[in-house]
């Protein structure tokens, strides 16, 4: 073979061996199975995944894969929130039945407590737990929000949504409460920002359907047509992650590494 002619195709193949690493390294790491299509998911700060059934059966496991622990709830509900964020107390909210519990880092649980604290007889809406270990209860019917202290079960302050916004109803898909802010995703109104004492701030996300949100740093994560958006929640500056075309449901970033779950499948991404 002609000397050039083969300098020009190891030149070639090395480039084409360099683009493939490339693309490796930026693509989907590693991949696992789980043995359902999970309704909600969560994370804590050490990178280990929580998923939940339609039934309210949760499973932990850790970044490799591993199935650590199992929970399996006595009584059947699809969670509406898993909350794991401090790790050693993984807050449930259960919205049909209007009742949560705690569960340990084992994923053994506490009894289940109901809603009876709000003053309202019709309350139906979302939970969540609080930056300062109480509850914030959104009432959809009556379109208030609650700070509920969570051992005497009593309403430290209530806001009046509508009257803070231009809106006669709600249709909240999810809350999360985030260094000290609470931020509430509405089909139709986006994703709206309070502060600690429920004063309204603004819209963080204008006019979007986001069904699921979460968090990395200073800012918030979330997934649409397909793409990976992440804005910062105080200078509200975009930045945009190549992911690849999949129909992921949820999204979580921590150290460097990127969890996309789609369907029962869990695709781990270095970022560099």
């Amino acid at each position: 073979m002609n000397l050039k002619l083969l300098k020009a195709n190891l030149i070639i193949a090395f480039a084409l061996f360099s683009t493939a690493l490339l693309g490796q390294e930026n693509g989907v790491k590693t991949s696992f199975d789980i043995d359902y299509k999970p309704v909600m998911a969560s994370i804590d700060r050490q990178g280990n995944l929580y998923f939940a059934n339609a039934g309210g059966a949760i499973d932990k496991y850790d970044q490799d894969g591993k199935l650590l622990y199992h929970f399996s709830p006595q009584r059947k509900s699809k969670p509406s929130i898993i909350e794991a964020w401090q790790e050693l107390r993984i807050f449930v909210h259960y919205k049909d039945l209007q009742q949560y519990l705690f569960l340990d880092r084992f994923l053994n649980n506490s009894e289940r407590y109901s809603l009876d604290f709000s003053q309202s007889n019709n309350f139906s809406g979302h939970v969540t737990l609080s930056g300062d270990n109480n509850l914030w209860a959104i009432n959809e019917q009556e379109l208030s929000l609650q700070k509920i202290d969570i051992n005497n079960q009593e309403v430290l302050f209530e806001t009046k949504l509508n009257l803070q916004l231009d809106f006669d109803h709600l249709e909240v898909q999810f809350i999360r409460d985030y260094q000290n802010y609470l931020f509430i995703s509405d089909a139709e109104l986006g994703v709206l920002m309070f502060d600690n004492l429920g004063n309204y701030i603004e819209q963080i996300i204008p006019k979007a359907d986001i069904a699921f949100f979460s968090f990395s740093k200073n800012e918030l994560i979330y997934l649409t047509h397909r793409k990976l958006i992440l804005r910062d929640i105080y200078t509200k500056k975009e930045r945009e992650i190549r992911i690849p075309d999949l129909p992921y449901q949820f999204a979580f970033m921590e150290n460097n590494k990127l969890f996309l779950i789609r369907n029962q499948t869990v695709d781990l991404v270095k970022i560099n």
